[in-house]
């Protein structure tokens, strides 16, 4: 014991024999004591206070000696002996099942015979155990338990005031009324309640709660910080280092937490180790950030394990690879420790087969009965899992739910996943409308997310009649927030000319803004600008060093990108095609599985590495094995179309072959995949009336289908592709002559007059059938 709780122990126990007269009664005669010398004997005098204090002592997590049935065996004693408090903590332990066995009517009725004499603790007690998910026999009701609140809020308890604030602000039991919740938690921390300005401070950060008021925010954090609530400083770190407050201050941050961590506190010590490993706010130190990570995990801080478990699931900068067996192994130990996430990537891991044995109901289950609880994060996980073929049978209804009920806990992200849903055609054919209206649901609930992807689709006319303007200015204004996609998109519809004339330099701005706040694609879209030439002179040199930084920063689709354009020759001064294929080598070793895809064709054309047909059959057909769907579909890509170079064959057309391989594929395939492979299966019987069956089902694609389909068919189905764009273009206006598939010069002009529709008249100077033209007409669909 240390000396602290052994003085602690004995003032309490002192106090106790002392018999004090303003709270002591007679101890009953019956019921043995709770430890040897330190409990009350049968007849005498004993002090209730004092039992309650030994109670709380016992049950504290902090004290070494924690006993929890020693703590409710005190706890009973000093109910017994009147103490009020001590009722309630009997009941709580009761319902909870801590020290003594469960039984929850008893605890339940025992805190209601305290809340019907309009006991403010009992009713505000009552009202949490109501609201706290995982009790075992009691269901949460947030109805009831805000009920509970209010009730305890007019006898003037401060927990019921505060709760009801916060659930009333939130929609959590009452309808939401988000500005008369604030209202009441403001009430609070003007009483300089420190649980109150804290809360006020989360709720007025919020975008999910009502409008934002950062400087509010700012401002009762602070104030809790002066008045000695460590807490406060971890919120405010969070504050600057999420972007809520504008774009992110990861310096500030650092120097909140640092504050806590000094102070003692645990996760303020795990925030500045994180941001050291990252290199955000200080200087980078992967090995120092990753020891003191692992040092705090050694003490069972499920925080600090889940964290590992977060870095070792990802390609991270510093690390080689992804290590999903021991990401697993963390999470694991974190869920067992109580944390919701870790137990989440538990369950997600397993249903994908990542670090463990692929099992599928397994990890549904896990997930399925955290979702159950109400938990909406964990419903929105649910609906991830019923969607993806590699998770299971695909259960679009079953999404959906799950999304609707995540959203009607006051979820934002789970409206942006149902516009997901209607956008991606990944489960069903699209339906932009749809998509559009819950993506503005969840930018009208302060959503960034919403806000970009419902602006971009109004910029784009995908949904809705086209408003450029009101478009740009919505996605401009979610860049504020400092939110790296809002960026990535503004530079998208600044340079692809279908949303807009392009402004070239004010999308290379948004670009750079976008990796400034680490968000590689914004390196990675610089590179394209470089490398297609289409708003700007090429420059092989420019476009690999953004590549570059961009696997430096850890994202190996720099590499990817960077080793097959090298490979095929394609970027001047940036290296041999050797050092593509080195490149892609490199993307693989971080754990690129995309990257046998591009190997497989330097193989198989002998570019950068020696020519050798079999070889890239080979390495594509292991990966396909393993359960690589990309190299799978590359795989039926080269029986189906043959691959040819000139006169040479390298791989003869078999569509027998093929069609096998698709039919294994099939069930591992999202609808939007597999009805790109059934197209271009159509394409390849080079029918016209193949191709106007594709070009009547083109609408059930997402846009990004589209133009894949668009994009891989110039090059394979050089006739569909024609056919297509004609059937297109006819439709919007700029071709007038027959629909057949043949390039003509017609046809030709039809295409030129689009890119000067777009403002990319450059991009079509060498001909439809080039790789910029082809780029300009997928935008068509």
């Amino acid at each position: 014991m240390s000396r602290i709780s052994h003085v602690a122990l004995s003032v309490v126990v002192a106090i106790l024999l002392a018999g004090t007269a303003s709270s002591a009664q007679i101890a009953p005669e019956t019921g043995g004591s709770a430890g040897s010398g330190d409990a009350a004997t049968p007849g005498r005098i004993v002090n209730a206070d004092a039992l309650l204090r030994l109670g709380d002592l016992y049950s504290d997590s902090a004290y070494t000696n924690r006993d929890l049935s020693k703590a409710f065996d005190y706890y009973r004693q000093a109910a017994e002996a009147g103490s009020t408090p001590a009722r309630l903590r009997v009941g709580e332990m009761r319902v909870l099942g801590e020290g003594t066995e469960s039984d929850v009517e008893a605890g339940l009725a025992a805190i209601e015979e305290v809340a019907s004499a309009g006991d403010g603790a009992a009713l505000a007690l009552l009202g949490d155990l109501y609201s706290r998910p995982g009790i075992h026999g009691l269901s949460v009701d947030l109805k009831r338990a805000y009920g509970y609140f209010r009730r305890a809020a007019a006898a003037g308890n401060e927990t019921g005031i505060l709760r009801s604030g916060e659930m009333l602000a939130r929609g959590q039991g009452p309808e939401k009324d988000s500005t008369a919740g604030r209202a009441l938690v403001r009430s609070l921390a003007d009483r300089g309640n420190l649980h109150a300005l804290v809360s006020l401070g989360d709720i007025m950060s919020d975008s999910n709660v009502g409008p934002l008021d950062i400087q509010e925010a700012e401002t009762a954090y602070t104030k809790a910080v002066a008045l000695g609530h460590l807490d406060a400083s971890l919120r405010l770190g969070d504050l600057y280092g999420s972007g809520r407050a504008g774009k992110p201050d990861f310096a500030k941050a650092f120097e909140f937490y640092d504050k806590a961590a000094r102070a003692g506190q645990q996760l303020g010590k795990l925030r500045v180790a994180e941001l050291t490993f990252r290199g955000l706010g200080t200087r980078r130190d992967v090995e120092g950030g990753l020891s003191s990570i692992k040092a705090i995990a050694g003490t069972g801080d499920a925080e600090a394990l889940s964290l590992l478990g977060d870095i070792y699931s990802v390609l991270t900068p510093g690390l080689p690879a992804t290590d999903f067996p021991a990401a697993l192994g963390y999470y694991k130990q974190a869920a067992d420790a109580g944390n919701i996430h870790a137990a989440l990537r538990v369950g997600e891991l397993t249903a994908h087969g990542l670090g463990t044995a692929r099992d599928v109901e397994g990890g549904r289950s896990i997930v399925r009965r955290i979702a159950d609880a109400g938990n909406p994060v964990a419903l929105i996980s649910l609906g991830d899992l019923l969607r993806e073929p590699q998770s299971g049978d695909v259960d679009g209804e079953g999404a959906v739910a799950a999304y609707k009920r995540a959203a009607d806990l006051d979820d934002a992200d789970a409206l942006v996943r149902l516009g997901d849903f209607y956008s991606d055609g990944m489960t069903e054919a699209v339906d932009l409308p749809k998509a559009l209206d819950y993506y503005r649901q969840a930018a009208a609930r302060g959503n960034v997310v919403g806000a970009v992807r419902a602006g971009a689709m109004t910029a784009r006319g995908q949904g809705t009649t086209q408003d450029v303007a009101a478009g740009r200015a919505m996605v401009r204004k979610a860049t504020e927030s400092g939110e790296g996609e809002a960026h990535v998109v503004m530079g998208d519809l600044l340079t692809r000319g279908d949303a807009g004339p392009p402004d070239i330099s004010a999308a290379m701005r948004a670009y750079a803004e976008a990796a400034s706040l680490g968000w590689t694609q914004g390196l990675i879209r610089l590179g394209d600008l470089y490398r297609e030439g289409k708003l700007l002179q090429s420059n092989g040199r420019r476009a690999a060093g953004y590549y570059r930084q961009a696997a430096e920063a850890g994202d190996a689709y720099g590499l990817l990108i960077l080793g097959s354009a090298v490979s095929e020759s394609l970027l001047r001064n940036a290296g041999k095609p050797a050092d593509g294929v080195a490149a892609l080598r490199q993307a693989e070793a971080m754990g690129l599985n995309d990257a046998v895809v591009p190997l497989a064709d330097a193989m198989l054309y002998g570019m950068g590495t020696k020519r050798d047909a079999k070889a890239a059959v080979a390495i594509l057909e292991r990966a396909a094995a393993s359960g690589n769907i990309a190299a799978a579909r590359h795989l039926i890509s080269y029986y189906r179309d043959g691959r040819r170079y000139g006169r040479t064959t390298f791989i003869k057309a078999d569509p027998k072959r093929a069609r096998q391989l698709f039919a294994g594929l099939s069930p591992w395939l999202s609808r939007g995949d597999r009805l790109v492979e059934e197209m271009l299966f159509s394409a390849d019987a080079s029918g016209r009336g193949d191709y106007q069956q594709i070009a009547a089902r083109m609408h059930e694609l997402s846009a990004e289908s589209r133009q894949s389909l668009i994009r891989m068919m110039r090059t394979t189905h050089p006739n569909a592709y024609i056919y297509l764009a004609q059937h297109q273009l006819k439709q919007a206006g700029f071709y007038n002559g027959p629909v057949n598939g043949v390039l003509s010069g017609t046809t030709t002009r039809a295409v030129n007059r689009f890119c000067v529709s777009k403002s990319m008249r450059g991009a079509c100077r060498y001909g439809p059938m080039s790789s910029q033209a082809g780029d300009i007409l997928s935008y068509a669909f």
